[in-house]
């Protein structure tokens, strides 16, 4: 499909893409430019994540267009296609520049795992439990993944691969655990410790709210 020229507002959507919602778009893509490719995450109330280029963004989706606010790596708007497919460009919109171009291809929805962690949109609060007892720490939906503890404070980092949960918890050490999305538990501890002596284990106690959870409620 060619790019069009018209603002977002003038754009003539396909009839799928017209009736889509916001939500039926969540999930991973490959971003392609003449550059290469990357992955981003279209997350639930308009979160936009990027594993290798992280800033506070945000992404909308409105008559068929997804407009991206990727903060300092620019504005972009996409066409959207029936098979959740995208092809757009940077704003401002410049035809003759071979950078300009962008594309993206849907690779997977959020997995139970993903979900149990990024909850509504704006990230969730889990119960942490080790030898010496528990506290609140919260897991951050926001452009950098960031993890909060009130008791353990850190400029600490989440990330998830192949279903595995790491922490980077700044100079308290990194963890890995498994995410139980059914039950909404994990379990784990020191990455390269021994789990039998050394163990976290975590009890999801709520999704946390935003503005941007709120306005994006599809349930009234």
């Amino acid at each position: 499909s060619r790019f069009h020229s018209s603002s977002p507002s003038t754009r003539k959507p396909s009839s799928v893409t017209a009736m889509a919602k916001q939500s039926d778009l969540i999930g991973w893509y490959d971003l392609s430019w003449k550059g290469g490719s990357f992955d981003v995450c279209l997350r639930p109330a308009g979160q936009f994540f990027c594993p290798k280029f992280q800033a506070q963004a945000r992404w909308a989706l409105a008559e068929g267009v997804v407009s991206i606010d990727w903060g300092k790596f620019g504005k972009y708007e996409l066409d959207v296609a029936e098979d959740k497919s995208m092809e757009g460009n940077a704003m401002p919109k410049k035809p003759d520049d071979e950078n300009n171009w962008r594309k993206a291809t849907f690779k997977r929805a959020l997995s139970e795992e993903e979900s149990a962690i990024i909850g509504d949109g704006a990230g969730t609060e889990w119960d942490f439990a080790w030898t010496g007892g528990s506290f609140p720490v919260q897991f951050k939906a926001d452009g950098y993944n960031h993890f909060k503890c009130e008791d353990f404070p850190a400029h600490a980092h989440w990330s998830m691969k192949d279903g595995k949960l790491f922490i980077n918890w700044g100079e308290f050490g990194n963890f890995e655990l498994t995410v139980n999305a059914a039950e909404r538990t994990m379990e784990g501890g020191p990455v390269g410790g021994d789990w039998t002596t050394d163990w976290r284990k975590g009890k999801h106690v709520r999704n946390m709210l935003d503005n941007k959870v709120v306005e994006a409620c599809e349930h009234h």
